[in-house]
């Protein structure tokens, strides 16, 4: 399968070299190489833009990302305890097309009121962070 996963990184930059943070660049890392050994392909903005804010060309940005989604057959969000405009957008645009979605958080991380609400619809699925292959394998 071919997953796009989505995370927020607004946050998680040092602007003044416009370079993730080691320690977030790392956590994304473990996630998508645990993915991928799976057998899937993996794509992620954050490791195709090399783990660098991209303030270049936002459209074609978005359009990438656009691209991506329509290709992949599921989409993975990792959500942290603050909604990401970014992560919420790819998250609608993949239900739109009637794409597998999993909603990937901490637990102690209450989803929006949005997200709970596909979740209760049943158009997404859920699986807590940290997550191992082998949950990720039940999800996907």
């Amino acid at each position: 399968m071919k997953i796009f996963v989505a995370a927020s990184y607004s946050t998680q930059v040092n602007y003044d070299t416009g370079e993730v943070f080691a320690e977030h660049k790392a956590w994304l890392e473990d996630i998508l190489v645990s993915i991928e050994s799976l057998g899937h392909t993996v794509f992620c903005a954050l490791r195709k833009d090399q783990y660098r804010i991209n303030n270049a060309n936002p459209a074609a940005a978005f359009n990438l990302d656009i691209k991506h989604i329509k290709e992949s057959d599921a989409l993975v969000a990792l959500l942290s305890d603050k909604p990401s405009a970014g992560v919420q957008t790819e998250i609608g645009v993949a239900v739109a097309l009637n794409k597998k979605v999993v909603l990937a958080h901490l637990l102690e991380h209450k989803l929006s009121y949005f997200n709970a609400a596909m979740l209760k619809a049943g158009v997404v699925e859920e699986v807590a962070l940290p997550f191992t292959a082998e949950t990720v394998k039940a999800k996907l």
